[in-house]
């Protein structure tokens, strides 16, 4: 007897913040919404911001594997930012290395070809999680790099890496402005101009019937890339006659899944293993094979 167990995806009227579809569609629909959550996290005033791609995708030939930036914007100032949210619940280890790496890709690709590393602009990279990060210490985590003999010494590389947890604690640093957005991505009832007027946005585009059909369109292609990776796994199952070679056939059938949607739907591979139902503990297991 075979056990298929069918991937769930929210239905359009669902959708809320958090859901990276709609946190995508909201905010690259109003520069504004970015603006204020920068300026609100920062607690600095943010210049005129500029798209540089939304959901841009990079896949550099040293390890092959391909992300896609969520917001990807550089303001005025010339400084770039990243800004994510993490539908993945990731242990701190996991989520830190994913924002090193991150890190990465946004340098190589904030030079041109032939220019020199001095060119580096100063980068911001931002995650948004609505679950605890290092056992839901805090809220807002704002890391820079400082020397271990002296940490009143900061190295001037112009990188920083910001958390959001929406699930952690509020300490008394904790920026009033962002309760409210802490509280609206937990699930409660916008209670802010700022997070009302999102709300106001993701309700306006519910009733967009194309985007609701694009959505379906998108939620097509998720179920078909998973009925193929699950059909051909089937299939190599049972040309192998044997109990391990159906499990191998599955999980070969996974692997192709993935590689269809990132192929099909560009979704990065962490995205593509969620929209399957791969739990994240299984993540790195699948990403060594891509």
């Amino acid at each position: 007897m075979d056990i298929y167990t069918n991937y769930s995806i929210k239905p359009w009227n669902e959708l809320t913040f958090t859901d990276d579809y709609m946190f995508k569609l909201v905010m690259s629909k109003h520069p504004k919404f970015i603006k204020k959550l920068l300026e609100i996290i920062l607690q600095v005033k943010v210049r005129d911001i500029r798209f540089h791609e939304t959901e841009k995708t990079f896949k550099e030939s040293y390890d092959g594997h391909g992300i896609r930036f969520d917001l990807y914007v550089e303001d005025s100032d010339n400084t770039m930012y990243d800004i994510e949210m993490q539908i993945g619940y990731y242990n701190s280890n996991d989520l830190a290395k994913r924002m090193r790496f991150y890190q990465g890709i946004f340098d190589v690709d904030s030079l041109k070809a032939g220019q020199r590393y001095t060119l580096l602009k100063k980068s911001i990279i931002i995650f948004l999680c609505p679950f605890k990060f290092l056992n839901g210490e805090r809220s807002l985590y704002t890391f820079n790099t400082y020397c271990q003999q002296d940490k009143s010494l900061l190295l001037p590389d112009e990188t920083t890496k910001i958390v959001v947890s929406s699930a952690g604690n509020r300490t008394t640093d904790t920026p009033k402005a962002l309760i409210p957005i802490l509280d609206y991505m937990n699930g409660k009832s916008a209670n802010s101009n700022f997070t009302k007027a999102i709300d106001d946005a993701i309700k306006e585009e519910k009733n967009i019937e194309t985007e609701r059909m694009s959505y379906m369109t998108y939620e097509m292609k998720l179920q078909e890339m998973q009925d193929f990776g699950y059909n051909k796994g089937k299939t190599e199952g049972k040309i192998e006659g044997k109990i391990e070679g159906k499990i191998e056939g599955k999980f070969e059938g996974k692997i192709e899944s993935i590689k269809e949607l990132m192929r099909n739907l560009n979704l990065s591979p962490e995205k593509a293993m969620k929209a399957l139902g791969i739990a994240p503990s299984e993540f790195n297991r699948y990403i060594s094979l891509l």
